[in-house]
C-alpha cells in the first residue's frame, strides 16, 4: 500500500532542504542517566545516518550505538512521536514484524517503520514507536533472554521511520536486555523490570506538518542544537549556519 501524498510546495521545499542540512550534521545525541554512578546502558546514542525523501514522505535512517562502557545490551528503543490533538493515529506502510495499531493513544505524527532482521514495532500507549528484539524464556523462573540485541561497543543499522513530517527535536529511551539487568530476584522474591533501567537522550525526527516550518523555527532549532546540546562544533559552524538562515534560502538562478 502506498502511503498518503503529501507533495511539498515549492516555499516548504527550500525550507526542508535548509532544515536537513542543519538536522543532518546531528549525527549524535546527549543521554541523560536515571540510574546512579553505575547504569547497565552508558550514553547510547540513536543517531540519524541519512533522510530520503520519496516524494510522498520522507524516510529517516537510523543506527543505535551502545558504548563499550555499557554493562549490557540494547534490547528496545522508544521514540517519542506524539504530536498535538487533531493531528490523528494514521499509520504508513511498516515493513516487518509490527504490533497492532492503536488508537486509544495521544495523536501521532503519520508514520510507518522499518525494523532490522529478528526485532518487531509497535505503537504504545504514550504514541512511542518502540523497536524491541525477540526473547526467549529459558525455563520456568528465570529471566527472558533478549537475542540479537546492540552489545556494548557495538552498533546496528536497519532502524527507519517513514513520514512526510519535517525533522524536529525527539526524544527516545533505550531499554537493557533482561539478562543484564533483571535476573535476580528482589526481595519480594519478583524478577525486576527493564523497564526500570532505561536511559533517555534526544534525536532528530519526525515532528512538523509540511507547511509549518519558517525560518524563525530554524533558527530555534539550530540554537538548540548548538546550545543546548552542543551536537554542532566548533562554534564557527553554528555562526555559518545561522547566517545562512538569516539570509534566508537559495532559489534557483541566484547569483
Amino acid at each position: 500500500m502506498m502511503a498518503p501524498g503529501y507533495p511539498h510546495s515549492a516555499r516548504t521545499l527550500p525550507l526542508l532542504q535548509v532544515g536537513a542540512a542543519l538536522l543532518g550534521l546531528v549525527l549524535t545525541s546527549r543521554t541523560v542517566h536515571a540510574q546512579g554512578s553505575h547504569p547497565i546502558l552508558d550514553s547510547v546514542r540513536l543517531e540519524l545516518t541519512g533522510v530520503e525523501d520519496s516524494s510522498t514522505y520522507l524516510l529517516y535512517q537510523y543506527r543505535v550505538l551502545n558504548p563499550a562502557s555499557s554493562r549490557g545490551g540494547v534490547a528496545g528503543v522508544e521514540l517519542d512521536l506524539s504530536a498535538r490533538p487533531g493531528t490523528g493515529h494514521e499509520v504508513l506502510p511498516f515493513t516487518g514484524a509490527r504490533g497492532p495499531a492503536r488508537r486509544d493513544v495521544p495523536d501521532h505524527v503519520p508514520f510507518g517503520a522499518i525494523a532490522p532482521d529478528r526485532w518487531q514495532t509497535l505503537i504504545d500507549y504514550k504514541a512511542r514507536l518502540v523497536w524491541y528484539v525477540y526473547e526467549a524464556l529459558l525455563r520456568e523462573g528465570t529471566a527472558p533472554v533478549s537475542f540479537d540485541s546492540v552489545g556494548p561497543g557495538d552498533s546496528k543499522t536497519g532502524f527507519a521511520v517513514r513520514s512526510p513530517y519535517i525533522p524536529g527535536i525527539r526524544q527516545f529511551t533505550a531499554i537493557p536486555t533482561e539478562q543484564s539487568c533483571c535476573t535476580k530476584p528482589n526481595a519480594q522474591g519478583e524478577l525486576p523490570s527493564s523497564f526500570f533501567f532505561r536511559v533517555g537522550g534526544a534525536a532528530v525526527a519526525p515532528t512538523y506538518a509540511p507547511g509549518t516550518v519558517t525560518p524563525q523555527l530554524l533558527r530555534e532549532l539550530l540554537e538548540r542544537a548548538c546550545s543546548e546540546f552542543a551536537w554542532i562544533s566548533p562554534r564557527p559552524v553554528c555562526v555559518t549556519l545561522t547566517n545562512k538562515l538569516a539570509s534566508g534560502p537559495r532559489r534557483p538562478g541566484d547569483g
